[in-house]
Parts: C-alpha cells; structure tokens; sequence
C-alpha cells in the first residue's frame, strides 16, 4: 500500500488536486483535466513493489504547452517517494504513435526539475506484440535495494528485448 499527503502534494503543486477514488484529479486554466493515478503492478524488482504511474488526460483536445502541468504531476512523485520507498514505473500510452515524444519529454521533466542526485533512473524499450515499448524505472538513490533492483529491471529488459518474433 502506498501513502500520501495531500496537503505537502498541495504546498508544491501550482493547480489545485482533488482525490477521487485514490486517483489525483486537476484541471488546467485553460479547462484541460488529468488524472493521476499510481497502479500497483504485480512485477517485482529487487523485492520491493512496483507502481506505475499513469497520467490521463481526460479531454480529447489539444493542450498547450503548460509549466504547470509538468509541476503539479512533479509535485504529486515528489510526495510518492518523500512517503514511500517504492519503485515508480512509467510506461508510455501507444494508442496514437506519440509513445516517444511523451518518453522524451516524461525524461526530460525528471532530468531538469527533479532534486539533483535523488534518483536513479532507467529506460528500456522493447517491441511486444509489433509495438515498441518504451519504460522507465525511478528509484530513490537513498533506496537500500538499489542496486538489486536496477539488476532485476535491466535482466527483464534484456529479455524482452531479446525475445525471439514468432
């Protein structure tokens, strides 16, 4: 099970979030709403739980570039890890071929505006049933099992990358 403050989520996120269900909810100035939530995956690395975060938008229309977004979504895995000592796992969404611009820009957030030194994080893509895969791992450097858990996610990795087409 996993834990969070609302209220430290509340003191470092520009847009206001409400809890539904488990799952944060916010909406933009220009009206575009996303939901985050963080499933718990049944795949383990290093012995400790995996989550995987997913981010929906839940309008189907364009939205602009919005700083805030990137911030209340940081604000929100900031308190993840400040509450948990768990692996996040982020897989990009491939219903409309833009898996890898969100993986850049997914990484780009972490290696800009993520504290210095306080994560680890790998990448891995795969192509599994003719889609390319792309994944991330982030895992606190403070996290005893580090190095466990990096060696699980890179030999799952190397395997699916290597599984032989049928």
């Amino acid at each position: 099970m996993i834990y969070f403050s609302l209220p430290n989520i509340l003191a470092h996120s520009p847009y206001e979030i409400f809890l539904s269900e488990g799952d944060f909810l916010f909406q933009t100035e220009k009206g575009i709403r996303y939901e985050i939530s963080f499933n718990k995956e049944d795949i383990v690395f290093g012995e400790c739980e995996t989550y995987q975060l997913i981010i929906r938008k839940l309008n189907e229309t364009h939205s602009p570039h919005d700083p805030k977004v990137r911030d209340t979504i940081l604000a929100i895995v900031n308190e993840f890890f400040d509450s948990n000592q768990q692996i996040l796992l982020y897989i990009c969404d491939t219903s409309d071929g833009k898996e890898n611009s969100r993986n850049r820009l997914f990484l780009h957030w972490f290696e800009k505006h993520a504290k210095e030194n306080r994560f680890t994080i790998k990448t891995a893509n795969a192509i599994v049933e003719n889609e390319r895969i792309y994944t991330t791992i982030i895992v606190e450097n403070s996290n005893p099992k580090l190095n466990a858990i990096i060696k699980d996610f890179e030999d799952t990795a190397a395997m699916l990358t290597n599984k032989p087409e049928h």
